[in-house]
């Protein structure tokens, strides 16, 4: 390894490290494609583990969806690294183990109390839009449902910061039980889903099972998406013992989950949660995301290490602007929703083409990068303990 790819791995004064923030920025710019689908194109698609799941018209839509799946499991994976190399360097910094927890409950108590005041007018607002008349995708039922209607969304935030919190209660432990909670979870997941095909009460609901139960629906449940953030404290545990090393051993262990993910495919049952309805490639890489099965865990968090091991290969300036992104997601997230949804009132009083979607999300992208870049510049200059941190 030369002197100047190994410098990128090493964390800066913040703790950082360039590569990991370069991978965060590039979820969070992917992530806006599957936002632009679903303002845009007015098309979202669905894998839910009962009910929804889509079925595409031609591959271009469904790699443009495939693309995205790299956000989330990449996002919570980071996310639970991020909590460790905060905590490390906080402690590192003469904080006690106990004041670095309660910083990242309260934490994800902010982000959680934030999900509810902007991700729901997010949701309304696209619901006004006009459906597309010619669907990308077809969904051939709605989510797991029990029948009730939709008066609230726990969505992607609301997770984030259910299982930050949960994650705040683990720092404590010894990193062996972080691994060994990832995997409890895992098997939850793919084990426990309800065998009626139907969200149990509102508890289970959130926990576990996806769907829309006593008026809320439900996407991102804690245990299915703990098991990538505990994983990822693991992870950084690991990586922060020996970035060198761990940075030239990341690749083999994103190989191996990818080879894992397309055996377990290939050989069907357990793991799969729904079976491909094909024998195309299409249905075959078509996996359950919510919540997300063995198959697809292991897959989209295997390409995401296999990138984090690419990116400090890259030339540095791509680094440096993905950096950007990824230093001020949560901000670059809020932007982004209603920067999009206001091109599609004012644009696209019809759905717009793929693209249409692409050309949207190249725009987005490109406006939000001086506003990004101000806010994480803004972010690092405010103190440790500052609230502003938190975002």
């Amino acid at each position: 390894m030369s002197p100047a790819t190994e410098s990128r791995l090493q964390p800066t004064a913040e703790s950082r490290y360039e590569s990991v923030d370069a991978l965060r920025g590039l979820i969070m710019i992917l992530m806006a494609i599957d936002h632009s689908s679903a303002t845009i194109a007015r098309q979202h698609s669905s894998e839910f583990w009962a009910g929804a799941m889509s079925a595409y018209v031609s591959a271009l839509p469904f790699l443009t969806r495939l693309i995205t799946h790299l956000c989330a499991p990449g996002f919570f994976f980071l996310m639970g690294a991020g909590i460790y190399w905060f905590s490390a360097s906080r402690i590192q910094a003469g904080w006690t183990e106990s004041l670095a927890a309660r910083r990242v409950a309260l934490r994800g108590l902010l982000i959680f109390g934030l999900a509810q005041i902007s991700e729901a007018p997010v949701l309304f607002l696209s619901n006004l839009l006009k459906p597309a008349a010619v669907r990308l995708s077809r969904v051939t039922a709605p989510p797991p449902n029990d029948g009730s209607d939709l008066y609230w969304g726990l969505i992607t935030f609301s997770g984030l910061g259910l299982v930050m919190i949960a994650c705040a209660l683990l720092l404590r432990a010894r990193p062996w039980i972080w691994l060994a909670t990832a995997a409890a979870c895992v098997i939850a997941t793919n084990s426990l889903l309800p065998a009626s095909g139907k969200p149990g009460p509102l508890w289970q609901t959130i926990l576990l099972a996806p769907g829309l139960s006593q008026h809320v629906i439900v996407v991102y449940p804690v245990i299915p998406w703990l098991a990538g953030a505990a994983a990822g404290m693991y992870f950084a545990w690991w990586w922060r013992k020996d970035p060198a090393t761990a940075a030239r051993s990341v690749w083999i262990l994103g190989t191996a989950l990818v080879a894992t993910s397309l055996i377990l495919r290939a050989a069907g049952g357990w793991g799969n949660i729904r079976l491909p309805r094909d024998s195309g490639w299409i249905e075959f890489l078509n996996n359950v995301k919510y919540p997300p099965s063995l198959v697809f865990w292991t897959l989209f968090l295997g390409v995401n290490l296999l990138l984090l091991a690419a990116l400090p290969h890259l030339p540095k300036a791509w680094n440096s602007v993905l950096a950007v992104f990824g230093r001020a997601p949560l901000f670059f997230y809020l932007a982004h929703f209603y920067v999009l949804i206001a091109f599609a009132f004012v644009f696209f009083r019809e759905a717009g083409s793929l693209a249409a979607l692409y050309g949207m999300w190249i725009v987005t992208v490109v406006l939000l990068y001086p506003a990004c870049r101000w806010f994480a510049a803004f972010k690092a200059r405010t103190p440790a303990g500052s609230l502003w941190r938190m975002l």
